[in-house]
């Protein structure tokens, strides 16, 4: 049975160093995205409260904003949970390696 495992463990070897750079990348791109659609949907909701109190748009507008706000806002959230899907891969197959 661990003859059988050797090469498994062989060919999943190259996928894991795959997936770690992967993982690396996407923990960059969404630290670094994040800071960008935190303010962004900052400036969406200051914008939409703003322009509804003042009178410049109607209320069905100033929800458009607020949702545009809210999307870009879960959008950072969304990445981060892919990136913990992509880390549990990794350490699955880290796991099934050094089996």
């Amino acid at each position: 049975m661990i003859l059988l495992k050797i090469p498994f463990k062989i060919i999943a070897l190259p996928i894991v160093l795959a997936v770690t750079v992967v993982q690396w990348f996407g923990i960059f791109l969404t630290s670094f995205a994040g800071a960008i659609f935190y303010i962004f949907s900052g400036l969406c909701f200051v914008l939409a409260i703003l322009s509804y109190l003042m009178g410049i748009s109607t209320g069905a507008e100033a929800v458009r904003m607020l949702v545009i706000g809210f999307v870009s806002f879960a959008l950072p959230f969304i990445a981060g949970w892919v990136i913990g899907m992509i880390a549990t891969l990794n350490e699955t197959l880290w796991d099934f390696i050094k089996s």
